[in-house]
């Protein structure tokens, strides 16, 4: 009876721990915070019009910051000019040594302010601004409609 008791008790005190870490939700979404993301260093600088088959290089087109945020990972994008009409402004991380990218998301207003829920921007080495149709944004960028971007500058290694 005794052990019985024992094993009872430890399933309770499990179940008590584990409901107490999982119980903070958004909108029915468990929200994990990240350490790695918590540790990255804040990223900005100027976005420059893509140039000679670069994404970047020409005149400055506007600006990003990327940094640590509670959920994730903060991308704020502003670029100088409207797009084109008809066009919307799309932003992209993107790492240029596999092509593999991820949409940050639709600029409005020439901005655009997110939080992507990954942890490790050290994966992506380029910020891009494709400008695109509508209709025609999708989970994979236009890399012939990139108009602005930036190299990410890596941390050194320890």
């Amino acid at each position: 009876m005794a052990k019985i008791s024992v094993l009872k008790l430890i399933s309770i005190s499990i179940t008590t721990i584990a409901l107490t870490v999982l119980m903070p939700t958004m909108n029915g979404t468990l929200l994990i915070t990240s350490t790695s993301a918590q540790e990255e260093e804040e990223k900005s600088g100027d976005l420059t019009e893509a140039e000679d088959n670069a994404p970047f290089g020409g005149n400055n087109a506007g600006t990003f910051s990327i940094g640590p945020d509670r959920y994730g990972l903060r991308v704020q994008v502003d670029m100088s000019d409207s797009p084109t009409n008809g066009t919307v402004y799309v932003a992209w991380l993107v790492d240029n040594s596999t092509d593999n990218d991820i949409a940050i998301g639709q600029l409005v207003d020439d901005e655009l302010a997110a939080t992507q829920q990954i942890t490790n921007s050290s994966l992506y080495n380029l910020i891009e601004v494709t400008e695109e149709p509508p209709d025609a944004v999708g989970a994979s960028r236009n890399q012939s409609a990139i108009v602005a971007g930036a190299e990410l500058e890596s941390e050194p290694s320890d």
